[in-house]
């Protein structure tokens, strides 16, 4: 079942120099650990523009899979943020 591709008002939920932030960040996480990267790129395009819209938000890459009931408290704790811990754990992301 082929999955849509994000859409320009997608795109426009978070300000292009943090799309182009977390795009960096993901690759060279992917590459520095040992990860994967969804092979649907839609859907790390989906996750890029979820963890730059928290940093719009919050200013933190909180991860865009999981939810939060205070953003901004999660984002004060040092044991959230994307790399998830299903990432860290079984080295794909969703």
């Amino acid at each position: 079942m082929p999955l849509d591709q994000p859409t320009e008002e997608d795109r426009q939920q978070a300000s292009p120099k943090n799309v182009d932030k977390m795009w960096k960040f993901v690759e060279k996480f992917a590459e520095k650990s040992g990860s994967y990267l969804h092979p649907q790129r839609e859907i790390t395009e989906f996750l890029v523009i979820g963890l730059a819209r928290h940093i719009d938000e919050v200013g933190r890459p909180l991860c865009p899979c999981n939810f939060y009931e205070d953003k901004a408290e999660e984002a004060t704790r040092s044991t959230w943020i994307c790399a998830c811990e299903e990432m860290q754990k079984y080295k794909y992301c969703h």
